[in-house]
């Protein structure tokens, strides 16, 4: 069922109510329906994008980043998911090192979470040598809304309410009693057993930092709410050339042969013996003849023995050319973090966020470490060569890294000293209060965080279930 405001729905009548519906949202309500759990998925925005609705997710930002705060997150139906890039892999199971989840608690939800997808449970990866993978991602083009409204729209259990905004919670005894929204200007009350916010990297703790300014006995004045916030950094590293055959051949018949970019994953070893974070490179396909040019000129001033062979070769089918791109891990930092403005609020009175955000040293190190190493195996298995941007070895060239996805905020972890949720993603000493999303991500890794999103979702829905029938 899909209800346009407030005004059309008895809102009392609910087991669960989910603020956001994003992939974190949506999948949390399709895995309750699945267990014939009522629940109630309440949108701030519309159905449909609008920029009036988008200005309420404007901040201020201190520091590194430099796009703006709604740029890359959606107020509407389906989220962020409106237009998600769709690159889709598993965190590596490294990554877990800090969280109080495992790796494989997890990855038994990978099944589960490519059929919300729509992709292959597939993620291949080959050894380059003991410090690369050649890794494989999938290609997701499900936008959350669009293939979930029918459903929605149809289903007995889920009831999706647009155009309602979470002001904040309000509640005693460690227990959330009700949700104060906001729909046309008018003021309701909405009740559940149990409450979870699913709103994305920025809004979550927004909205738990406005809760614990407004009803300071519900939420510890020491939890840290919008500390540890990341985002992935991202930044054209340089161009190269990779000969496929003679990588085919060295990885025998673990190569991957896909269509789209050649991604080289660190692996363990590298993050260990480098001290770096995890990263990953990929290697769009360019095959116009001016890229090849360039990248040719950029190898002959160092490389200029090969930079010949290569010209010799250029419309070879069997080499890869192209701008390398990189995705790194951003570095978890309790001063990188989110506050309310004391100054400024939106329409419905809710101080807007300022962000304060600096890319740790750690970040530009593993940038730098990671090509070189990248470079070096090229030469030694004479794979291929690159040529790194000089803005690589210039502290400066980092300012303007790009970012796109939003992390962190409302950790997860064992105590409430360093972490606001817990294993299960139950807010720290309140009852039935749950976040959903990436803003409880211990750390980022270097994939896109859909696939996690969606994983953690599932299992929320899951440790609902098992309370409510305890």
């Amino acid at each position: 069922m899909i209800l346009q405001n407030l005004n059309d729905i008895n809102l009392d009548n609910f087991p669960v109510a989910i603020f956001g519906s994003g992939p974190a949202g949506i999948t949390t309500a399709l895995e309750l329906e699945k267990k014939n759990i009522k629940c109630l998925l309440i949108e701030a925005g519309g159905e449909n994008y609008s920029q009036t609705s988008q200005e309420f997710y404007k901040g201020k930002i201190v520091g590194d980043l430099v796009t703006d705060l709604s740029s890359n997150r959606l107020r509407q139906f389906g989220g962020s998911s409106g237009h998600w890039g769709g690159w889709s892999k598993p965190l590596e199971k490294y990554n877990f090192k800090l969280w109080p989840l495992k790796y494989n608690e997890l990855n038994s939800y990978s099944k589960r979470t490519c059929e919300i997808l729509n992709i292959n449970n597939q993620f291949r990866k080959s050894s380059v040598n003991e410090f690369f993978n050649q890794v494989e991602f999938q290609y997701s083009r499900v936008r959350f809304a669009e293939k979930y409204k029918n459903h929605i729209e149809s289903s007995n259990n889920i009831w999706l309410l647009l155009n309602t905004q979470l002001s904040h919670f309000v509640g005693h005894n460690k227990s959330v009693e009700h949700a104060e929204c906001i729909s046309n200007k008018s003021k309701k009350k909405i009740t559940a057993r149990y409450f979870i916010l699913a709103c994305g990297g920025i809004e979550n703790s927004r909205i738990l930092l406005w809760t614990r300014d407004k009803n300071q006995e519900l939420i510890d004045k020491d939890l840290p709410i919008g500390k540890y916030w990341m985002n992935h950094p991202w930044i054209l590293g340089g161009v190269g050339i990779i000969n496929k055959k003679k990588l085919k051949k060295k990885l025998e018949n673990n190569f991957l042969e896909y269509e789209g970019p050649l991604h080289f994953a660190a692996k363990k070893e590298l993050v260990n013996n480098k001290k770096i974070l995890s990263a990953a490179l990929y290697m769009n396909s360019r095959e116009d003849t001016k890229i090849y040019k360039e990248i040719i000129k950029d190898i002959l001033c160092v490389a200029p023995k090969y930079g010949k062979k290569i010209a010799r070769m250029v419309f070879n089918k069997d080499l890869k050319c192209g701008n390398i791109f990189m995705n790194l891990e951003d570095h978890p930092n309790e001063n990188n973090k989110i506050v309310l403005d004391k100054k400024e609020k939106d329409k419905f009175g809710i101080p807007i966020v300022k962000l304060f955000y600096k890319k740790s040293n750690q970040v530009l190190k593993t940038a730098k470490l990671f090509l070189e190493e990248f470079g070096n195996l090229c030469i030694k298995d004479d794979l291929g060569r690159i040529a790194i941007r000089d803005n690589i070895y210039n502290l400066e060239g980092f300012k303007n890294l790009g970012v796109h996805h939003h992390m962190g905020g409302t950790r997860m972890g064992i105590n409430k000293f360093d972490s606001a949720v817990n294993r299960d993603l139950k807010v720290h000493d309140i009852n039935n209060l749950y976040i959903g999303g990436s803003s409880s991500f211990v750390t980022s890794g270097y994939t896109n965080p859909t696939f996690t999103i969606v994983q953690l979702a599932i299992r929320l829905a899951e440790k609902i279930n098992e309370r409510l029938h305890a």
